[in-house]
This record gives C-alpha cells, structure tokens and sequence, in this order.
C-alpha cells in the first residue's frame, strides 16, 4: 500500500508558536502569581459543572449581577440602571470629590481585586474598574444605608428632605427604565428584610409595598449572598472611605453590613451581636458564614460518658464484679467504649436514634446566653438541635455556604459538618416527620420527602473527612456509643411496645404482676409440700 506523501506546505511555523506559546505561558503565570497576592484567604470561585448540574439555579442570580462573573447577563441589565443611579446619588453626596479621583484610585488596586477571582476575567482594566464602581456604590447604597446615616457627609445642607427627595427622583427615572428597578428604588433590600420587624417604617414607602416588591427585594438580597456573585470588600471600603470624610474609620459601614445580615438570617440563631458585630470579612458571604458558625467546638469527655453509665447497666456491672475483678471489668468496659467511639466514621437515621432510646429536643434560645445554628447539645440520651427553617431561599444559601466552604478550606468546615449530619439524620421522609415533630425542622416544601432529598442532595459531590478534626467529630462518637448500647436498646425497645401510652404500661405490670403471683403460688405450694 503506497504511503500518501505528505505536503510540507502545512509545516507549523515552530518560531511563531514558541513566541506565542511563551506569551501566553507569562500572562497566565502573571495571572497566578496575582491570584496568589489577592486571595489571600477567601477566593471567589466558579462552582464546578458537576456541582452546579445538581441545582444551577442555586449559584446564578436572578435578577442583579455583582462581580464580574456575571457581568453583562442580559436578563440581569434591568439592575444595571440602578448601580448609576447609586453612583450619582453618592457623587451628589460629597461634591468636593471626583468621579476620577475615585476611578485613579482603585485602578491601583486592580491586580489585587482580579486576585481574587479564581477564574480568568476577561475584561479589560477600563470595564473592570466600572464593574467594581459601580457594584461598590449599590451595596453601599442600599446595604451600608450611607444615607440615613450621614456617614459620607456631615454638612447641615443634607437633610432629611434632601435624601428623601434624592430618592424619589431615583425612583421615577428607575420607572422610565423598568418597572422591577422601580420596585427595588422605592425599597432597598434592607429596608424590606429588617422593615418587616419595625413597626416604624416610614409611611412613604409603606404606600409602595406590595407582593411583587417583596418577591423582588428577596430576591436581591439571597442574589447577593452568592458565591458567584461577590466583589472583593476591601473595595467597598476603599470607595466609602474616598467619599466620607471620617476617613479614618469603616465601623459604621461594616456595622450597617452586619445589620442587613441579620435581617437577612433573622429566623436562624446567632451568637453574634450588636456588640461583636464582625469587622473583618472578604466578601458578603464570608460575612453571612461568620454569623452561623457554632460558639464552640462541641467537647464531650467519653470518661465521663463511661463513669456515668445507665442505672441498670450499673446494676449489671455491681453483677459482673461479684465474679470478676471490678479493676479489670471497668477497664475493659472503658476499652469497649473507646474502640466503638473510635470505629464511628458516620451519623445514622433520627428514627435510628430514636428506637435506640435518643431523644431529640428543639433547643431553645436564650438572648442572655446566645447560640448559634451550629451549637448542638447531646447529655444523657438528649440531643437538641436549635430550629432550621427550610424553604427555597434557604437552600440557595445553604448550597453557597457548602460551596465557599469547599473552595476555601482556610475558613473550615464546620457548615459541612453540620449538613452532613443532617443529611444523614433525615435521610428519610420519616426522619424528616420526626424532627419536624421536635420542632427542629420547620419547613415550607410540599412533603417531607421533598426535605429529605434537599438534604440528600446538599451533600452531593461534598468532600468531608468523617475521621477528621471537625467540630462535631465527639458528637458523633458519643451518639454511635449511645447506639451501640444493648441496654440502651432494650429498655427503648421496652419503652416503646409497652409503656408508650398508659394503657399498654398498665397491661404490661398486670402482666408482670400475674407472673409474679403465679411464681409465689407455685413456690408456696412446694414448700407446703416439702413441708
């Protein structure tokens, strides 16, 4: 078979593809090496297509777009009249500084703030510096309320009526642009979420709320806690301290922040307060994932978990140590329960639990001894769970929170502790009917079976090391020695086929009690007969 000549004509001009293999190589090493100055702990990263086949909705926005991952979406432009209409409203606020100025100082700062994206921007540096302006001025608008506060001005000119008619006329020419930037000029995002706790709310826009507007702000605000959708906060901070004069300071900015984050998450527990409200955070969601970190690592001491053993296991082991060494017998009972503590890699079923005699309690908050989401207290059978509330916002950013985790170890796991767990503890609609009647799960979905497989999906694709130094690792053994438990189970499987409502724990002693009688009528009868 004659071989086909081969025509030199498409020779590869090895030169050119070396000079432009060598560009190429540099700017992506330049790329790296910024990257690795910016994200210094948190990066803002892409979510991975095999995570966001699970649920895409759950890492895009819907309708505002901050950063530049999103940037120039065409459903998400309605917005982009809005983030104007802030950066006027700010340039107004402060006359004696420039739109220049403003832009000749984060362009400085331009390699620090692409070092945070993990993903390449392409953008160039003029785009890039309007994207980060612009977005800056709408959450320092609308998040960091500037204009309530007075924090970027303190001459007596502004006034109430000044601000108030600032608004309006944003309001009217967001109207001229599209009804749903009407909706959000007319209520900021942090007016509707802690507005719906103050009952004195000001009566102008009390006459523009509506459904639609409620609907519109919500989905804002949950837009702004995704992991895709974040600009560097040090940014903010540089744009607020240009305008204010009080340059010296970003506590009123990061406290108003911190304020619509806990309007935000006000149905979950906090430790956080008014008083340590955090200062320092990357970006909004590392903000949002301060707020729900546990107090403290849960501690249990399995000594005092085997010192303290179930009233007829104690009477069991006063009966072994008749016949055996009480030395050795406590030790080897010791030994038992730190190898079944140490073989726990895994949680099981709340129903699991529950037949092998744990109880499950909604633990209640204290405002006197705060505690968080993450706080779970287990003693002597007992585990309370603080109240989560499930709908479809919540699981947008619960899926976020997962996803920060996971792309920024530097922040740890303790979030993906606690959903393993309970997408273990519910697996099953079952499990879910359960804890919902402890009052520990509190959800809007269709069924029980909906909840379960939101769980099940929550840790799909998760990697989460079961032997691991987690917060809730002891937790977890203790639970498993619990389990294990044979009186445990017995005096449960007791509990519940015979004592379980007053009727069976009535038939159960009569039962008892006629055994009992016939044993001493058959022992009296013998010993009259050996008599």
């Amino acid at each position: 078979m004659a071989t086909e000549e081969y025509d030199s004509s498409y020779d590869v001009d090895i030169d050119e593809l070396a000079i432009s293999m060598r560009t190429d190589l540099n700017r992506r090493m330049s790329l790296v090496e910024d990257r690795g100055k910016g994200n210094r702990c948190c990066p803002i990263c892409k979510i991975v297509h095999r995570i966001r086949q699970t649920d895409s909705s759950a890492y895009e926005p819907s309708i505002l777009s901050i950063g530049p991952y999103h940037h120039s979406e065409l459903p998400l432009q309605a917005m982009e009249a809005e983030k104007w209409i802030c950066l006027d409203y700010i340039l107004k606020l402060n006359c004696e500084v420039s739109l220049r100025g403003c832009l000749s100082l984060i362009s400085g700062l331009e390699k620090e703030a692409r070092g945070y994206y993990t993903e390449e921007i392409n953008m160039d540096s003029e785009e890039f510096l309007q994207m980060l302006l612009l977005d800056s001025c709408f959450i320092l608008v609308y998040l960091g309320n500037i204009y309530a506060q007075g924090a970027t001005v303190d001459d007596a000119q502004m006034t109430e009526n000044m601000i108030y008619e600032g608004k309006r006329e944003a309001k009217d020419l967001s109207h001229m642009d599209s009804a749903p930037c009407q909706s959000l000029s007319g209520h900021s995002a942090v007016d509707i979420e802690l507005n719906q706790m103050d009952t004195h709310t000001d009566s102008r826009n009390q006459g523009d709320y509506s459904g639609t507007v409620e609907w519109y702000n919500s989905s804002a605000v949950y837009d702004l806690l995704l992991l895709e959708n974040q600009i560097p906060f040090f940014i903010v901070k540089t744009i607020y301290r240009f305008f204010s004069r009080h340059v010296a300071t970003t506590w009123l900015l990061t406290n108003n922040i911190s304020e619509f984050m806990e309007g935000t998450l006000y149905h979950f527990s906090k430790v956080i307060t008014e008083a340590n409200r955090p200062e320092d955070f990357y970006h909004l969601l590392h903000l949002c994932h301060k707020y729900l970190k546990p107090s403290h690592k849960f501690e249990y001491d399995y000594h005092q978990y085997a010192a303290n053993p179930h009233r007829f296991q104690f009477v069991l082991d006063v009966s072994r140590k008749i016949f055996t060494c009480g030395e050795e017998q406590n030790m080897f009972h010791e030994l038992n329960l730190l190898n079944s503590m140490q073989q726990a890699n895994r949680w099981r079923r709340a129903v699991e639990y529950h037949e092998a005699g744990m109880q499950f309690k909604k633990r209640e908050f204290d405002e006197n001894n705060p505690h968080s989401l993450l706080d779970i207290r287990f003693r002597k059978g007992l585990m309370e769970l603080p109240c989560l509330l499930i709908d479809d916002k919540s699981s947008l950013l619960f899926r976020n929170l997962l996803a920060f985790e996971q792309t920024c170890r530097q922040v740890g796991d303790d979030i993906t502790a606690y959903f393993v767990l309970m997408s273990q503890l519910a697996s099953t609609s079952a499990d879910v009917a359960l804890l919902a009647q402890k009052g520990i799960i509190v959800h809007q979905m269709e069924s029980d079976e909906d909840v379960s497989t939101l769980f099940t999906k929550l840790s799909e694709y998760v990697a989460f090391d079961f032997n691991g130094e987690h917060y809730l690792k002891s937790l977890c053994c203790v639970m498993e020695a619990h389990y294990q438990s044979r009186i445990n189970r017995w005096m449960a499987w007791l509990w519940h086929n015979h004592f379980s409502n007053p009727w069976l724990g009535f038939a159960a002693i009569a039962s008892v009690f006629v055994v009992l009688c016939s044993v001493m009528q058959t022992v009296l009868a013998f010993l009259a007969y050996m008599g």
